[in-house]
């Protein structure tokens, strides 16, 4: 048990096991102080879980320093004294309620916020003569309201105008307060290219029926991939020989080794290319005559049936198979289109009725999950 002094009584508290020997108990605002206000170091509790609340330093009655704070309660009545509080600190509001602070005698410099102490930073904020300066760096998730906010300074999300589907992170370049440029980045680090895709004006409208067959081996699959994404990275995969024995297959494992298939990430991608169903015991398809050639954007495979030179869909919760294309040519003419029709490249009505007359029942179901 510890006692301290709140409202000129004597109280007790069972004293939680990551506070500090030296902190007494403040009943009154359910804290656990070590320092007083203004003191060169101060250091606040909540009661009765013992999170760190705030973790000062100061100089001259300043802030100064690296600064912890996470807005903590265990009943409603105890936030808006600590909002009060975080303010009173000169402290700003952003994305999360845990944050690190740097002070320079007074003044904030920077603010990174993160889910938890433990967690990496999701928002950084630079500033410098009272406004932002510098980079911002931020993991890109919902946001309600500002994203960041200080006195007068604001900062909305929107002002980056992050494109769909939605990166992983971003980089924005301020001066004084003005945004002057703004990268974006996937999870590996990769930089992407947002700019305002160009939409085609030749894609295939008037293809017929007749005019699938030969589409791998004429090389019109790989020629629109290149005139459809001109600057997506290339897909890394390696060759197939169970595709190399199928219709057409040789062509397309010579286009995807030879780096001539995009990474195409919204509506489908070739990460699953070569996947040998029976070496890897695929649940309800451990057959030897299946490989895969691709995914769509939920994840279900392609898969060829190097028998019949045929494409089935897997879907992978139910471990089952079904019909979906009836050759390579079809597969490809199809998933390239909806990928940019995805990426409004194509309009989707126009490639719809397309499909319709095509007779490419699966591609038309596939167009509309995008």
């Amino acid at each position: 048990m510890s006692r301290s002094l709140s409202s000129g009584a004597m109280t007790t508290a069972t004293r939680p096991k990551d506070v500090s020997a030296n902190a007494t108990f403040d009943a009154d605002a359910r804290l656990w102080r070590e320092g007083e206000p203004g003191a060169d170091r101060e250091r606040l509790w909540i009661h009765p879980s013992g999170l760190l609340l705030l973790d000062a330093r100061r100089k001259n009655g300043k802030l100064d320093g690296e600064v912890k704070w996470s807005l903590g309660i265990h009943d409603f009545s105890e936030h808006a004294p600590r909002v009060a509080m975080q303010k009173a600190l000169g402290l700003p509001s952003g994305p999360h309620a845990t944050m690190l602070a740097t002070f320079e005698e007074g003044v904030l410099v920077e603010a990174r916020f993160r889910p938890g102490f433990d967690f990496e930073d999701t928002l950084r904020v630079p500033l410098r003569d009272g406004v932002i300066d510098g980079e911002v760096e931020w993991v890109i998730g919902p946001v309600e309201g500002a994203l960041f906010e200080l006195g007068d300074v604001k900062l909305l999300h929107k002002v980056f105008k992050v494109p769909k589907p939605w990166p992983h992170r971003l980089k924005a370049v301020f001066a004084k307060g003005k945004l002057k440029s703004t990268e974006f980045f996937d999870k590996k680090g990769n930089v992407l290219d947002v700019s305002k895709p160009v939409v085609l004006t030749e894609w295939g409208e008037a293809t017929e029926a007749g005019a699938l067959a030969g589409y791998v081996e004429r090389g019109d699959f790989a020629a629109d991939a290149a005139r459809f994404f001109p600057k997506a990275e290339r897909v890394s995969n390696p060759g197939s020989k169970k595709v190399r024995g199928a219709g057409a297959g040789r062509v397309l494992d010579d286009v995807v080794k030879g780096g001539g298939v995009p990474v195409m990430t919204v509506a489908f991608d070739f990460s699953s290319y070569g996947f040998d169903a029976k070496k890897e015991e695929l649940y309800g398809a451990a057959e030897d005559k299946y490989v895969g050639i691709a995914s769509d954007g939920s994840g279900e495979m392609f898969l060829l049936d190097t028998g019949t030179g045929k494409v089935v869909r897997y879907a992978h919760e139910e471990g089952t198979v079904s019909p979906a294309f009836d050759s390579l040519d079809e597969l490809t003419f199809a998933l390239l289109r909806i990928e940019a029709a995805a990426k409004k490249l194509i309009p989707k009505p126009k490639l719809a009725a397309l499909f319709k007359k095509l007779g490419l029942k699966t591609a038309e179901t596939l167009l509309k999950e995008y």
